[in-house]
């Protein structure tokens, strides 16, 4: 019994010293909102309700690394998505959904592998985006549809070469009998100049059917930071068969009333763009104004069939102010405006209304 004590001390004391030898952190964000929606279902009416962050989930992760030697070093990340409102899990079931991943990192850039977000999610929310690709469905739908976020199963690459940064994913279907069959290839460039940022990608992602239909992207994106203000704009062109985007545009959760989500099969084309800035007023107050517009063909859902073309658009006002470095209070207000096929996008056209406006107050704290 004594021997087995001390053996088992033992083996904890080793197992420090290894761990002692790594670093890790905790860290995570924890946002609310409380928000009024003025068409928030099938039959228009307006809702009150408390959400997790307009612009930031919640989340909480651990990262960390360890140094190999020679340059090299090992890396891993896992974060988890969670609803500040509820406490659910932001994927049910998956307890890791935002990020789930282990690499290496040395002079040639970084190789991971495993649960990740595409280049092209990176690129908009980390450099390009007013936003940072925000989280209400009413205005992250247009860069959410565009770069589908993250995807699992995903071995990618990350260098920086003097101005110039590249990433590049392969995301493994594990189909059997076909290595194309749910793949998808995610790229990102970007390249700085000063005060002044280019960059663009392309992803195309394949669907499981047997007609292997893809979904499309491609963008192209610049900034300029004068200092006191940062402008932002950018460009979308996507071209989906597989129904993806006619899912994500339709995000909102009552849409099931009256379709399954889009067609399978059927060649959507979307050219879509983005303005906006953001300006430092004072030292703890930032104000963010942006523009989303998308021009749709070929919108169809499942139990509508095609239902044409439609354009939408959606503005967006963010006021954000510093309590301290780690602690923010904001309010939010968006506008939502649809035509045509894309009424259905926001809204179901039985009830006659094409549009909706969102405001909100929240409070974000970041450790």
């Amino acid at each position: 019994m004594k021997k087995s004590s001390l053996l088992l001390i033992a083996a904890g004391l080793a197992s420090s010293a290894a761990y002692a030898q790594s670093n890790v952190t905790v860290y995570g964000i924890v946002d609310s909102s409380i928000r009024y929606i003025s068409n928030d279902n099938h039959d228009g009416n307006s809702n009150f309700r408390m959400d997790d962050g307009a612009v930031t989930n919640s989340r909480i992760g651990f990262k960390g690394t360890e140094d190999l030697g020679g340059g090299l070093k090992a890396q891993f990340q896992l974060e988890n998505g969670f609803g500040s409102d509820t406490g659910a899990l932001g994927t049910p079931g998956v307890l890791f959904s935002r990020q789930s991943w282990v690499g290496l990192a040395g002079n040639f850039g970084t190789v991971r592998v495993g649960r990740q977000n595409t280049p092209l999610f990176d690129l908009l929310g980390d450099h390009f985006d007013p936003l940072t690709v925000g989280n209400y469905n009413s205005n992250s739908w247009l860069p959410v549809a565009a770069t589908l976020a993250r995807s699992n199963n995903m071995l990618r690459y990350d260098g920086t070469f003097g101005p110039v940064a590249v990433g590049v994913s392969y995301a493994f279907g594990e189909q059997a009998g076909s290595v194309r069959s749910g793949s998808q290839f995610s790229s990102a460039l970007r390249y700085t100049a000063g005060a002044f940022e280019i960059g663009g990608g392309f992803q195309q992602t394949v669907d499981t059917t047997p007609a292997k239909n893809k979904d499309t992207a491609y963008n192209l994106s610049a900034s300029y930071d004068f200092g006191v203000a940062k402008v932002f704009g950018g460009y979308y062109r996507l071209k989906d068969a597989t129904g993806t985007t006619s899912s994500v545009m339709a995000s909102n959760n009552w849409i099931g009333n009256i379709t399954q989500g889009g067609t399978e099969g059927v060649d959507r084309k979307d050219d879509g763009f983005f303005l906006g800035t953001t300006y430092k007023a004072t030292s703890a107050l930032t104000l963010t104004g942006a523009f989303y517009y998308d021009k749709s063909k070929n919108v169809s859902y499942v139990g509508l069939g095609n239902v044409g073309d439609g354009k939408r658009y959606a503005l967006v006002g963010l006021a954000e102010y510093a309590l301290s470095k780690r602690t923010q209070v904001y309010t939010t207000i968006d506008y939502n405006k649809a035509k045509d096929a894309a009424v259905y996008e926001i809204t179901d056209s039985a009830n006659g209304k094409n549009s909706l406006t969102t405001v909100g107050v929240g409070i974000r704290h970041i450790f």
